[in-house]
């Protein structure tokens, strides 16, 4: 065999071994974004869910505050309900717009921010929650035991609700102060990132990390 034949075998085998590699990250490429889009799916349903219970808690809040508008005592507390109940609907409706918005057609950093700032905007839904949660709760209260039992909560004494709604006031100011002073340095920490997972959904949290291993197996090559 002539050296010109090697060259020209070795030429073939090149292209050969490229266009093997080419198809490797290519279908690696299609299996991990299947999972991202399954995964999606999941988070899609499970914030679907979380809307129409919302809005099921929405529909009779507000039939409570149809009964009760000539009682500001119960109207009041069933207004503020409402307005936390349409705040999570927003947030909802967001993510949802976020989620129908990925397009994988894109370049993989292209939808690795959008799943970013999808998670972004889980945690921030979530933390909020949390963070008013101590405010909601005796609004809560009232509607509930008024609603389901016809319980006057206002009988364990107005003090007593005000020493509430007023412990709960006093949370928001202290967790946000925790949240700027150590957000930073918390986030850094495999507890916290971990954490962060954990509120923004597992799904989510798998979806990117089926695009990480795209981005991985691209940069080995």
């Amino acid at each position: 065999m002539e050296i010109q034949e090697l060259k020209d075998l070795w030429a073939r085998s090149e292209r050969r071994l490229t266009a093997s590699m080419r198809l490797n990250v290519l279908l690696l490429e299609q299996a991990n974004l299947r999972k991202t889009d399954g995964s999606l799916q999941r988070l899609s349903r499970g914030i679907v869910a979380e809307l129409i219970l919302n809005f099921l808690g929405l529909v009779l809040i507000g039939s409570f505050a149809a009964d009760n508008v000539r009682e500001p005592r119960f109207l009041v507390p069933a207004v503020l309900l409402g307005a936390y109940a349409v705040g999570l609907l927003i947030a909802g409706v967001c993510q949802i717009v976020a989620i129908a918005g990925v397009d994988f057609d894109e370049p993989v950093v292209a939808i690795q921010k959008r799943l970013e700032a999808l998670r972004l905007l889980r945690v921030r839904t979530t933390l909020g929650v949390l963070l008013f949660a101590p405010l909601m709760w005796v609004p809560l209260l009232i509607v509930a035991l008024r609603g389901l039992f016809g319980v006057d909560a206002y009988a364990a004494g107005v003090a007593w609700l005000a020493a509430n709604v007023a412990f709960g006031l006093a949370i928001i100011p202290v967790a946000i102060f925790i949240a700027r002073r150590y957000g930073d340095r918390l986030r850094r920490t495999g507890l916290m990132r971990g954490l962060t997972d954990a509120i923004a959904g597992r799904s989510l949290a798998a979806a990117l990390e089926s695009l990480d291993a795209i981005q991985r197996f691209e940069r080995d090559d």
